[in-house]
């Protein structure tokens, strides 16, 4: 029984060090919300310069292995089915790149 105490208290994080995480991840989602929120505004504005729409959409593309904001995937997918009519000859290796950070997040849930 004392040997389980142990071991628990083993994996214990200090408390300083959780506030730390949550403090990064919030600023994470927050820079994430931002890039989301541009590139919003330019899929509005119907740019296509695939360049200026990667300098936000990667940033929001980070956030769909699950650190940073919630919205991510769906802000990414919303950027997917834009360059899908828009730039159509992007579509397919954005999506890879979707999929691929999909695969990820989730064999680092299954970890």
């Amino acid at each position: 029984m004392e040997n389980n105490t142990e071991n628990e208290n083993e994996f214990e994080m200090p408390e300083e060090l959780l506030e730390s995480i949550a403090g990064l991840n919030e600023l994470m989602s927050q820079h994430q919300d931002q890039a989301a929120a541009m590139l919003y505004r330019l899929m509005f504005r119907h740019e296509r310069n695939i360049h200026v729409l990667d300098r936000y959409s990667d940033v929001v593309l980070e956030g769909v292995s699950g650190m940073g904001s919630v919205f991510a995937k769906e802000d990414y997918r919303n950027f997917l089915q834009y360059l899908s009519y828009v730039v159509p000859n992007e579509y397919v290796p954005h999506k890879e790149m979707y999929d691929e950070e999909c695969s990820t997040a989730e064999e680092d849930k299954e970890s």
